[in-house]
């Protein structure tokens, strides 16, 4: 359960990779249909899940983006994305990781919530600028688990992509990158002042998280969130 001073209507919340139905390597509550997991023990998961939350979750087409959908009642929209808002009561919002940072958001009067896949690609291409100024409010943030700097090893075209010199730091011909600083600041220059979480590494925890950069063949965790 995220920990941040949410609005009493705003509900979230962020799975881990155990008590679920999927075998090695998913083991074992595994969320993803694209990884390689059998499709029936991924809907029985999901249909655990399920029991926690008041209606099927909106499922997006996650593509290192920069774009952001506003969701309404009918879940018509193209899911094509890697954010999304929404105002609409019971409509639950997911975003799906396994090192790259998923952000939830709420507004702190609780009448808006969003979703946030940020991956480097995605903040690199500022996917939490393009959601939140697009979307003026008084939001509020919490990151949820990603790879840590201690473990996320990038080279220098990645480093490239970006002007925050101190979210990396050099290891011989490589550099580690702080996924955390760099999404704390994006948020701040978003107008974003107070932001909860992000203390989490999905590649040291072997037990509750999954990693692609730990496993390479792995499931995937979600993050959940919805407005009463």
């Amino acid at each position: 359960m995220p920990d941040w001073p949410a609005h009493d209507s705003v509900r979230a919340v962020f799975t881990t990779r155990s008590q679920g139905f999927s075998e090695s390597p998913y083991q074992s509550f595994n969320l993803g249909t694209h990884v390689g997991d059998e499709s029936e023990v991924v809907e029985m998961n999901r249909h655990l899940l399920r029991e926690l939350l008041p209606s099927d979750p909106l499922w997006l087409n996650q593509i290192h983006s920069s774009r952001c959908i506003d969701v309404h009642s009918d879940k018509s929209a193209d899911r094509e994305a890697d954010a999304a808002v929404t105002d609409c009561k019971s409509l639950v919002l997911a975003v799906m990781a396994a090192d790259c940072l998923p952000v939830l958001v709420c507004t702190r009067d609780g009448s808006r919530i969003g979703v946030i896949h940020a991956g480097w690609r995605g903040l690199a291409r500022d996917i939490i600028g393009q959601t939140l100024r697009n979307r003026p409010g008084d939001w509020i943030a919490w990151l949820g688990p990603a790879i840590g700097p201690c473990h996320y090893e990038v080279g220098e075209e990645v480093r490239r992509e970006f002007d925050l010199e101190d979210a990396f730091e050099r290891r011989s011909s490589s550099w580690m990158m702080d996924l955390y600083r760099i999404a704390r600041e994006q948020l701040t220059r978003a107008g974003v002042s107070e932001i909860y979480g992000g203390d989490c590494c999905t590649y040291c925890d072997v037990e509750k998280f999954y990693s692609y950069r730990r496993d390479g063949k792995t499931g995937r965790m979600a993050g959940f969130i919805w407005l009463t």
